[in-house]
């Protein structure tokens, strides 16, 4: 059934996709307090996804104070005055629903997934945390055990799991893109519940805060509701927030580090790049599935011809896009320790390629179809388009631009992709770290 689906996507062309997205209806107003809301009716959708996404993420820590906004979303699950300490979930599972969250540099987002008829407890909850949450220390230092296991799992205990965030401290200030978002583990020793205290009261009010609804709604009544909930919240100070971004100069280009556990040579390329909103970032996305997506037409796959290979064992490139800037990289791992020039010019040549001669248009056109299913799928499921929209309207300049998504990505030609690659794939902007086995 997925296959048909997904046959069916491909049949549609892209100008009715294109004004179906077009038509799509989202409604946005403010309370008095600055809450921005988002409400979206989609009658197909037997559930509804309640949420409150922050502009508040690891971006805006201070050095010294790392971590504090993963902190702080483990910390919201615990209780409010109205709801008994570790029982939020129970009531969230109770109703026929989940809940989840999640921190990145940019936002912090708690959601809820319930039976449409429910949505009311999804607005009490995210009115409770906003409110009046109890943070106690008992729960601080029981949550500081569970983050810091967190970052031994998932990046200190793992060969290269620090990897994406050497490279962003190669090319960024550590007080804003340049360190780990869970945060440092002497930071995480230190947290105080006054510290956390005053991060609630600096970033967890209404005018930094976007609500969302999406489902099979009654608009109106939705209204009524987020009124009732929402609009006695007191509004907070206007938030100072980080406003360098630049690259960092002065650092080296090149890094050896000797790794433990590790079994290969491996080599990250990486290059800064734009903001996300920047209308290129999607030709970056595009060009970097050029380089590493489907192995019919993959610049590293076909091109390389890998496979046969004897020197590269495992080569990609990836795009992480952020609020005030993004990254390319590519990623490899090689047979020996002096393979790292022969790496750096087979991918240079590749990143040439790309600058100096025109894609074959036929494999623009697959490239753009598969990410035009993929954009398809944001405004058809309620859970994935509350997460996007909300994102629009943050990190974004307008909320209903994600309408014009693939809009934009039709608009892509093969002298995009030229201009691009020319103007931030530059071998001087290029950082090179290289991962030796201890």
């Amino acid at each position: 059934m997925k296959a048909l689906i997904i046959l069916i996507i491909f049949l549609v062309s892209p100008f009715t996709w294109s004004q179906k997205m077009n038509n799509i209806h989202f409604e946005e107003y403010d309370l008095a307090n600055g809450l921005h809301v988002i409400l979206h009716k989609d009658v197909n959708e037997p559930n509804v996804i309640v949420g409150t996404k922050y502009h508040v993420g690891s971006k805006n820590e201070s050095v010294k104070h790392t971590g504090y906004a993963h902190f702080y979303e483990h910390l919201l699950f615990h209780g409010t005055k109205n709801i008994p300490q570790g029982k939020l979930e129970n009531i969230i599972l109770n109703a026929g629903g989940y809940c989840n969250a999640y921190t990145n540099y940019d936002v912090t987002y708690y959601y809820q997934l319930l039976p449409a008829h429910e949505f009311k407890l999804g607005l009490w909850v995210e009115s409770e945390r906003m409110l009046h949450p109890v943070i106690t220390q008992e729960g601080i230092n029981r949550e500081r055990e569970i983050v810091k296991e967190e970052r031994r799992m998932r990046y200190d205990n793992k060969p290269l799991g620090n990897s994406y965030f050497d490279m962003m401290s190669k090319l960024y200030s550590y007080n804003t893109y340049g360190h780990n978002m869970i945060g440092s583990m002497e930071d995480l020793n230190t947290a105080s519940k006054a510290d956390f205290d005053a991060f609630f009261k600096t970033y967890y009010i209404p005018n930094n805060a976007c609500l969302v609804v999406s489902g099979n709604i009654d608009i109106e009544e939705t209204k009524k509701w987020i009124n009732l909930y929402f609009k006695d919240i007191p509004k907070g100070k206007k938030i100072k927030r980080p406003h360098k971004f630049d690259r960092l100069s002065g650092l080296e280009k090149r890094t050896e580090i000797y790794v433990k556990g590790l079994t290969d040579e491996s080599i990250l390329i990486g290059y800064p790049l734009m903001p996300q909103s920047d209308p290129d970032a999607l030709v970056v996305q595009v060009f970097t599935a050029l380089l590493s997506g489907n192995s019919n037409y993959s610049y590293f796959e076909d091109k390389l011809k890998v496979q046969e290979d004897t020197i590269i064992k495992r080569i990609n490139a990836s795009a992480d896009f952020w609020e005030k800037t993004s990254t390319f990289r590519v990623n490899a791992s090689v047979t020996n320790a002096n393979s790292e020039q022969y790496l750096l010019d087979k991918v240079e040549a590749q990143l040439n390629l790309l600058k100096n001669t025109t894609v074959d248009p036929a494999v623009l056109k697959q490239v753009k179809r598969q990410f035009e299913s993929a954009f398809v799928d944001y405004f058809y499921h309620a859970e994935t388009f509350a997460d996007k929209v909300t994102n629009y309207y943050h990190l974004y300049k307008n909320t209903s631009d994600i309408r014009n998504l693939i809009d934009h990505l039709n608009k892509i030609t093969v002298y995009d992709i030229q201009r691009v690659a020319k103007k931030y794939l530059d071998k001087s902007n290029r950082v090179v770290i290289v991962y030796h086995p201890e």
